[in-house]
């Protein structure tokens, strides 16, 4: 019977550390401490706690810091917790203090899921709106972190690709950047490639996961 600490947080760049040591101090006792990475609704999100139930036997428990580091998405918790119940695993949310194990504690979880679902909500299509205004302008560029390139760097190496038919690799070394940041620069079908391409990564992490 293993009990194991589970914290998440959305992206790399989120502190997770503090995360840890309140789970750490609640929960001495543990055997194991799993850390990661993943949106709260995305589709990837339920292959990890699908992960968590496979490296589980019945009777091991799953420490959680909150309800929402488990999932923001209604269905997917609802799915995530009757998998473990399924396979007899105990989910405990320390924050809540919440466990799973007893009748009061998933009537308490249940409540609290469907308050972070409407508040996933509302956050997601404000996103939607903000996205779909920013598309709309006529000087929209698309998505992505802006070129820290300065004007006259862009046409220094637009130049030696398209005038000076110099290779991407050494146009790349000369600047310091990536071949393929050269070649998104360089070709205009491959940057609205790449747009395009990011505008359904976001799709996808803000997506409801079935």
């Amino acid at each position: 019977m293993k009990k194991y600490l589970v914290a998440r947080c959305s992206s790399v760049g989120q502190v997770i550390h503090s995360q840890v040591a309140e789970l750490k101090k609640a929960h001495p006792d543990h055997d194991e401490l799993i850390t990661g990475f993943r949106s709260g609704v995305s589709a990837k999100n339920k292959a990890e706690l699908q992960r968590y139930i496979d490296m589980c036997e019945p009777s091991d428990s799953l420490v959680f810091l909150r309800l929402s580091r488990v999932s923001r998405s209604l269905r997917q918790s609802l799915w995530f917790f009757a998998e473990a119940e399924k396979k007899k695993i105990n989910i405990v949310l320390v924050k809540e203090q919440i466990d799973l194990s007893t009748t009061a504690g998933r009537f308490q979880a249940h409540m609290l899921m469907v308050c972070y679902q409407f508040q996933k909500e509302i956050q997601l299509e404000n996103a939607r709106e903000g996205r779909r205004h920013a598309e709309s302008k006529k000087d929209f560029k698309g998505w992505g972190k802006p070129s820290s390139l300065s004007d006259a760097r862009l046409k220094a190496i637009r130049k030696a690709r398209h005038k000076n038919n110099r290779t991407l690799k050494s146009i790349a070394d000369e600047y310091g950047i990536s071949v393929a940041y050269v070649h998104r620069l360089t070709n205009d079908e491959k940057r609205k490639q790449y747009n395009e391409a990011h505008k359904a990564r976001m799709r996808e992490k803000y997506a409801e996961a079935n």
